[in-house]
């Protein structure tokens, strides 16, 4: 019996886990200034992954996102220049072992 409760224990705790890490992009609001030194396409299967850096180093992806109806990410994606000023939108946490890059939704050039 204390075997089962340990085991419907652990099966909760990683489907908490994993539903956490599968809608952690909806969460972690934040703004921020960045200047785009790189941008490239990562591919994954059938799907590309829009990939920025700044000048902090720092990794942002750009993806839809269902929940959020956003889905312009090619556009956000072409509308980022290299070694141009940006004020943007992010939601979602950099979580080093699984891949994870906090995901930009809005855009806007920053005025120097």
């Amino acid at each position: 019996m204390k075997r089962l409760i340990l085991n419907i224990a652990l099966l909760v705790t990683i489907l908490l886990i994993t539903v956490v890490l599968m809608f952690s992009e909806y969460f972690n609001n934040q703004e921020r200034e960045i200047t785009v030194t790189d941008k490239y396409i990562k591919r994954s299967g059938k799907a590309d992954i829009y990939l920025i850096v700044d000048k902090n180093k720092n990794t942002y992806k750009i993806t839809d996102l269902f929940f959020k109806f956003k889905f312009n990410s090619t556009d956000l994606y072409n509308e980022l220049e290299v070694g141009q000023t940006y004020n943007i939108k992010t939601s979602g946490f950099r979580v080093k072992i699984l891949s994870q890059y906090p995901n930009i939704n809005k855009i806007e050039k920053s005025e120097d």
